[in-house]
């Protein structure tokens, strides 16, 4: 497509409604920008074209409009050089009317506790489970929302069984690693309650606190007693041990690997003489702790301050 082509289209838009491309965008009436920014309407435009050997083409059209073209153009791309442009000319910006919650004003409007779903989702799963616990409801307003608070509470323990009490509800998924979005996923499961399925897990205790990996395993055991099988790709010493049935593969890492080199329980893996892995749980091998410690450098010191519990909130 020639690089004329969407100047040429701007050119017939403006004659069709007899803007002067000279005046400045800020300067234009609302009426005429919004011809050019969200289209015609059902207004058919007659487009004049020059080819690239100077024949001139005509065709009545719809004018999609400069916003919406930049957003088609966006989604459907499967170009990051593309994309890349098409991000120049955009931005996040809150909606006025809905504070940037997503929701209609009728939802926005009824509120429990004086606060509506917009505000809860702002809060962390932590903060969010103590508020749905406190929660002083009528006796009538208790058997029309048992239920609910029950499923509610119920998933929000989910998310906080498996390490992600940090987290806050309206929390963008792009946003997440990989290790929290697989989680998040586990707490689907689990609600979901479902037996027979087999489980491949990469790694999920990536980033746990010890805490929040002793709830990990202990969520991990209760889907494997609901008649599931669960195969965990770990490093993390608590979740080898507390494994049913162990795969030590080795002998050592990337083209050094390949081979089972001791399976069983972590006992029987960690009697096998060949397997570093079992030397390791049992003992035989350790990593030494460092008899000397760097220097500390102030300059390169990082200082967290005003943080709460469960590092909640954290300001720098």
């Amino acid at each position: 497509m020639s690089s004329n082509y969407y100047p040429s289209l701007l050119k017939s838009v403006c004659d069709h409604y007899g803007i002067d491309m000279d005046t400045p965008i800020k300067n234009l009436p609302k009426k005429q920008l919004d011809k050019i920014l969200y289209g015609s309407g059902k207004d058919r435009i007659l487009f004049k074209y020059e080819g690239r050997r100077g024949q001139v083409r005509e065709n009545e059209i719809y004018f999609e409009g400069v916003v919406s073209n930049v957003s088609r153009r966006y989604h459907e791309t499967v170009s990051s050089y593309v994309r890349e442009q098409m991000e120049k000319y955009m931005a996040q910006k809150e909606c006025p009317t809905c504070e940037g919650y997503r929701l209609s004003e009728e939802a926005l409007s009824v509120k429990v506790n004086g606060i509506h779903i917009g505000q809860l989702t702002e809060k962390s799963v932590a903060h969010a489970l103590d508020w749905i616990e406190s929660i002083q409801l009528s006796e009538k307003e208790q058997q029309i929302a048992r239920m609910i608070v029950k499923e509610i509470n119920d998933r929000l323990t989910f998310l906080v069984n498996v390490g992600l009490n940090y987290l806050t509800l309206s929390r963008s998924a792009g946003t997440l690693s990989g290790g929290e979005a697989q989680r998040i996923r586990l707490a689907t499961q689990i609600g979901s309650a479902l037996t027979g399925v087999l489980y491949v897990l990469d790694e999920p205790s990536i980033g746990l606190h010890q805490r929040d990996n002793d709830r990990l395993i202990s969520t991990l055991k209760r889907m494997r007693d609901l008649d599931n099988t669960l195969i965990v790709v770990e490093h993390d010493e608590d979740t080898m041990l507390a494994a049913d049935y162990l795969v030590d593969i080795g002998p050592g890492a990337g083209a050094q690997g390949g081979e089972i080199v001791a399976s069983g329980t972590p006992q029987q893996v960690m009697e096998h003489e060949q397997s570093l892995t079992g030397q390791y749980l049992s003992g035989k091998q350790f990593i030494p702790l460092p008899i000397k410690r760097r220097k500390v450098i102030k300059k390169r010191t990082l200082k967290i301050k005003k943080a709460e519990e469960n590092n909640l909130k954290m300001s720098m």
